[in-house]
């Protein structure tokens, strides 16, 4: 067990998240930056405009605890109305704006919000859907914010974005501490995604937390590549650049390398949050020393793997540090990452942060393993969720008796406490009798001088049980056995690809992590 001491209750309290991230007062910096249009917002701007939400929300009625959904992409809107509606003493329900009916549906479900914050073309596919019958009050950003003649929304107060804020402000913060902040959506790899339960502590302890290991200061230009809405956006980027004073910047969706290194340039970035298929592409993208990305110290990875190979290309080209931390949505963002200034093992997603105790468990018996052996990762702190949201008021845990989160995944941790994810207990092939891990011989795979992208999965079969299956996307024409024989070379003869199969892409979520289900019914 690893256990590093820090006292959450003295840092964090039962204070509000809000209260916490603008608790240094905002100066008169420049806050965000949206690349796309160009837009610029300064602290003093986003706080004034978070104050006049928190009024509007109350003037309309929120009750303490009740939720406001968000739907819309990063910019200075969606900052406004997470803050304000934390002040508020309300929940923060993010939505995807391109999700479908049924996503949607399934979100609004439980917490039935009356208030909603959308872009018009979002409006324009929720209105008058039953699934949205709770809205009573929609703050619509940009043009066409205006209600229409719908006889199922004449109750409805839809207008524009500021019309509906109005002059007002309200400097009132309301109680956190264990109070509901975020009802953030899991990534829904497996199945249907999860809204899980996040407290203004849970937050603000993993801010602090990742802070005392990683920090950002006012001089930071910071690259916020992840939406908003997703927690390693939400907390990694937004929360602690708007903690630390520095300026974000936000890029627009589609992701394209041209337009990542097109903001490192202009906006001298110095910090920059991704996922791995985000450095997959910049590893393959041919002109990029075109671009000046002299200000870039550090390419910061999260919510998936990041294969070594992938991480060493775009350290070189970049001439930045390439790191990769770990965590989940249960667990309020973060848990383990490398320490500034510390060299990291090649593969390692750091050390667990302050507060964070982890062990590594035997999956079948769940004993600890030894030193040095791989286990399942279980984990503990002041970060870690009270549970998932079943109903308007029910909670269903996701630790164990004792507080233990089981992650899944099965990593090991060497003599100085830097751990290296080695694969998922679910995800494991019985071959044989044999464990085979996918991550092993997906980062085999990633180091043919031809495969830009390849997940492994496990393909039943009578004889043996499983048998590996490789998926990969070809950026060259190469005989497929040719590629399978790359891998036998490097493995135990039980790890051998059996079947391989090359495909046009593979399907990932918006955090980079593969959506297995949709690989074909073979799994």
């Amino acid at each position: 067990m690893t256990a590093v001491g820090w006292n959450v209750d003295a840092a964090v309290g039962q204070r509000n998240l809000a209260d916490i991230v603008w608790g240094a007062g905002q100066g008169d910096g420049v806050a965000l930056i949206e690349h796309p249009t160009g837009r610029t917002h300064r602290y003093q701007d986003l706080l004034l405009d978070s104050r006049r939400f928190a009024a509007a929300l109350r003037r309309r009625g929120l009750r303490p605890g009740e939720s406001v959904a968000i739907v819309c992409d990063n910019s200075g809107e969606f900052i406004a109305s997470y803050y304000g509606t934390l002040w508020a003493g309300g929940v923060v329900l993010p939505l995807e704006p391109l999700g479908s009916g049924n996503e949607w549906h399934t979100a609004l479900e439980h917490s039935r919000p009356r208030f909603a914050v959308v872009t018009a073309a979002v409006w324009q596919k929720l209105e008058g859907q039953a699934f949205a019958d709770s809205f009573q009050h929609v703050f619509v950003i940009g043009e066409g914010g205006t209600r229409s003649a719908s006889p199922m929304v004449e109750a409805v107060e839809a207008a524009d974005w500021d019309q509906m804020l109005g002059a007002e402000t309200d400097a009132a913060v309301a109680e956190g501490g264990g109070r509901t902040a975020v009802l953030a959506a899991s990534s829904g790899s497996s199945g249907t995604p999860k809204q899980i339960v996040l407290t203004h502590r849970n937050l603000a302890a993993n801010i602090l937390q990742v802070n005392c290991v990683h920090r950002l200061t006012a001089d930071d230009v910071v690259l916020g590549i992840t939406p908003f809405r997703h927690l390693y956006g939400m907390q990694i980027s937004m929360n602690r650049t708007m903690h630390a004073r520095g300026t974000l910047v936000s890029l627009a969706t589609p992701f394209s390398a041209e337009n990542l290194l097109d903001a490192v340039q202009r906006h001298r970035v110095t910090v920059a949050y991704v996922v791995p298929s985000v450095l997959a592409e910049l590893a393959r993208f041919p002109d990029i020393e075109r671009y000046d990305t002299s200000s870039l110290r550090m390419l910061h990875s999260g919510g998936a793997p990041l294969p070594l190979a992938i991480a060493e290309t775009c350290a070189r080209v970049l001439g930045a540090e390439v790191v990769q931390s770990y965590g989940m949505t249960e667990a309020g963002g973060c848990t383990h990452a490398p320490p500034d200034g510390s060299p990291s093992p090649p593969g390692s997603i750091g050390v667990p942060i302050p507060g964070t105790q982890t062990r590594f468990v035997d999956p079948d018996t769940g004993l600890d393993v030894g030193n040095g052996a791989a286990g399942e990762i279980w984990i503990r702190g002041p970060q870690i969720s009270p549970g998932c949201l079943r109903g308007p008021d029910s909670i269903v845990p996701v630790v164990d008796a004792d507080g233990w989160l089981h992650t899944g995944d099965i990593g090991r941790s060497d003599a100085r406490g830097y751990v290296t994810i080695t694969g998922r207990c679910k995800q494991l092939i019985k071959y044989k009798g044999h464990q085979v891990a996918p991550a092993e011989l997906e980062a085999i795979l990633l180091g043919h001088p031809d495969v830009c992208d390849a997940v492994v999965v496990g393909v039943a079969d009578e004889a043996v049980g499983e048998i590996p299956k490789a998926y990969v996307v070809l950026s060259a024409p190469v005989p497929l056995d040719e590629v399978s024989a790359y891998v036998a070379e490097r493995v135990a003869p039980y790890k051998k690809i059996r079947r391989i199969e090359a495909v046009p892409r593979i399907p990932r979520s918006p955090m980079g992590k593969v959506l297995r289900g949709a690989l074909g019914s073979e799994r």
